[in-house]
């Protein structure tokens, strides 16, 4: 608690630019992930997680009830962590920057190609 406390001060000013980042990279996920589920429903989800409260939360609250978990888990362990608050930082905004691209374009791209895959080893 103590460190939590001691880290706290000046994190947010500190890490301004980077919490933004993250903020905006995890909003168009988790629209894109809204998006996502209602076209092809939420037991479509890879991440086992956000596919478990979706299924119990439906659609459009389960992604954000997720999301706003991931936000929470961040903030604690870059605040814990604050020295090495980048080295998590920069993969999460690229893996929520990867993951609205798919949601929207790459699965339209890689999911046909994985069905043609599986037809011919079938």
């Amino acid at each position: 608690k103590q460190r939590f406390l001691v880290n706290w001060n000046g994190y947010l000013f500190r890490f301004r630019y980077w919490l933004v980042l993250i903020l905006i990279t995890g909003v168009a996920d988790t629209i894109s992930t809204i998006y996502f589920m209602s076209e092809i429903g939420a037991e479509n989800e890879v991440h086992p997680a956000i596919r478990f409260v979706s299924i119990v939360a439906g659609p459009l609250i389960g992604p954000i009830i997720g999301k706003l978990c991931q936000y929470a888990a961040i903030l604690a362990i870059t605040l814990f962590f604050r020295k090495q608050a980048v080295f998590v930082f920069i993969p999460v905004i690229i893996l929520y920057s990867w993951a609205a691209w798919f949601n929207i374009w790459g699965s339209q791209i890689y999911y046909p190609r994985l069905l043609q895959i599986i037809d011919f080893f079938s």
